[in-house]
């Protein structure tokens, strides 16, 4: 729960960033419906205006679970296109063992067999398009829907063109998807070749580096400024808690994390960091990392050290 209360506080830079914080937070409240033991999770959304219906599934079987309607509205609003509209179904499943889903977002199909006048009416005022499906217009009531401005995502594209307004290039990032595949498909393990570190005033960094001299491949950093660390890959945020240990041996550095954490480092909650290094630049990793968690108020347990 707690890990879910902080995803909400974050300050994230686009629509796509939200929106895959809200379908691993919808993951996370499937997993806690669950009893242990299943192999694959289903959750299928399908809504109309306010008009919803949400099944979740263990093994094919249909159980019950809470806090579904928040993130699936939410992601809805962050999924809205002017011409097009939002999705009607979100189809995603979570294979047991992984941070990672697969799913379908369907903005033209009817989600349900009979559709309500209201909910039709609701959703073309809610979320207003350009071309309707027939289904849709035919559920309307008599009158005619009034369409009312739209800021789904206002802020993300406000923040964006605040970066450079006289760039007449630069557009916001696309929304999330409405129609076709979704997958997230986290990393469970890199082959590292190269490694270095730089100690800066009070800044101490250790990094590991797919190719040596490649600023843009895979790299792992860890930091420690002070008594605060952070860890990252290439192309992330990175964390400073929730990394539970590291443990170094002769072929590889495994990093247990907590789910945040690993969503934050785009990783399974178990990472793996394999080792093309000479035995001694191994061993000068490991006094590196030392140094660098050593003086952490709360650093992750070193194993192997």
């Amino acid at each position: 729960m707690a890990a879910r209360r902080s995803r909400k506080n974050k300050h994230w830079r686009t629509r796509h960033d939200e929106g895959h914080a809200l379908r691993l937070e919808i993951g996370d409240l499937a997993r806690d419906a669950a009893e242990p033991g299943w192999t694959r999770l289903e959750v299928r959304r399908a809504q109309v205006g306010s008009y919803a219906r949400t099944t979740l599934t263990r093994d094919g079987r249909e159980i019950a679970a809470e806090g579904l309607d928040e993130p699936f509205q939410r992601l809805r609003e962050l999924s809205y296109q002017a011409d097009s509209g939002t999705w009607f179904t979100c189809e995603l499943a979570f294979p047991a063992g992984s941070r990672g889903y697969t799913g379908r977002v369907d903005s033209s199909a009817p989600p349900f067999e009979d559709v309500p006048a209201q909910a039709a009416l609701a959703e073309l005022t809610t979320f207003p398009r350009t071309e309707s499906p027939g289904w849709l217009l035919a559920a309307l009531p008599t009158a005619a829907p009034i369409g009312m401005p739209t800021t789904y995502g206002e802020h993300y594209d406000r923040r964006y063109n605040s970066w450079g307004d006289d760039d007449s290039d630069r557009r916001p990032p696309p929304p999330p998807p409405i129609h076709g595949d979704v997958a997230y498909v986290p990393a469970a393990a890199m082959t590292y070749r190269d490694f270095g570190r730089r100690d800066e005033r009070r800044q101490r960094v250790v990094f590991l580096a797919e190719s040596a001299g490649d600023d843009e491949s895979e790299h792992l950093y860890v930091m420690g400024y002070e008594e605060v660390y952070l860890v990252a890959r290439h192309g992330t945020r990175g964390t400073s808690e929730g990394v539970r240990s590291i443990t170094l041996d002769e072929s590889a550095l495994r990093v247990e994390l907590t789910p945040e954490a690993a969503d934050a480092l785009g990783a399974e909650t178990t990472f793996e960091a394999r080792l093309e290094l000479p035995p001694e630049t191994i061993a000068e990793l490991r006094t590196a990392l030392g140094f660098v968690l050593g003086p952490v108020a709360q650093a992750p347990e070193l194993i192997g050290f």
